[in-house]
């Protein structure tokens, strides 16, 4: 439920192509914004207009010469069995206290009109068309020219995959020893027949 002109008497919100809409530019605003295809009851003071908005989910409310969009807000809200449920767009404080105690929901005027221009400014997302799957007319076809029964699908599908084992790596074989690399191979010396220490003695007495 939308206090219209206190929307729409906001300043310094909305672009200067959007500036001095009525009632159908904030259609236009809520039609492209999060709050696209609610019910919406826009109340205004005064007698009806050439710019009203009345459709599936539109409703303008005019007051009249005698009664005022405040209390036409704050009795509906009072009235209704399920005011919870009930958004009311208006920075009046009479009416924001009035609407609480009865339970509906309340959101600035200057906060909802700048959250309709932020919406209308967010990039759209792309609608990226996907390949839908064979159409019953088609697989059957498939059916009929390959000779797949229903039968064979499901025994198909009954039958578990294989296992495959992958095979080992085989070993390496040790790299043969070049002739040159033969050749290299350090020759133990031969141990000697006698001891060292007679050895030794022996050289000694042989010296004398």
């Amino acid at each position: 439920m939308i206090d219209t002109w206190n929307v729409l008497h906001q300043t310094g919100i909305l672009p200067p192509e959007s500036a001095g809409i009525g009632i159908q530019g904030l259609v236009s605003l809520i039609n492209s914004s999060r709050w696209a295809g609610e019910n919406t009851t826009f109340v205004c003071d005064g007698t009806p207009a050439e710019n009203s908005a009345n459709g599936p989910n539109y409703q303008t409310v005019f007051t009249g010469a005698v009664r005022t969009a405040d209390d036409e807000i704050m009795d509906r809200v009072a009235a209704s069995s399920s005011s919870r449920s009930i958004l009311v767009v208006t920075s009046d404080r009479e009416i924001i206290r009035s609407i609480k105690a009865g339970g509906a929901q309340h959101i600035g005027s200057a906060a909802f009109l700048q959250a309709l221009v932020d919406d209308n400014q967010a990039p759209k997302k792309k609608h990226v068309r996907r390949p839908s799957g064979l159409s019953a007319e088609l697989a059957q076809k498939w059916k009929r020219e390959f000779g797949i029964d229903a039968e064979a699908l499901e025994e198909l599908q009954k039958t578990p995959l294989p296992r495959i084992n992958a095979p080992k790596p085989k070993a390496k074989p040790k790299p043969l020893a070049t002739p040159a690399e033969k050749m290299q191979r350090p020759v133990t010396p031969p141990e000697p027949i006698l001891p060292a220490e007679l050895l030794a003695e022996a050289r000694r007495l042989l010296g004398e």
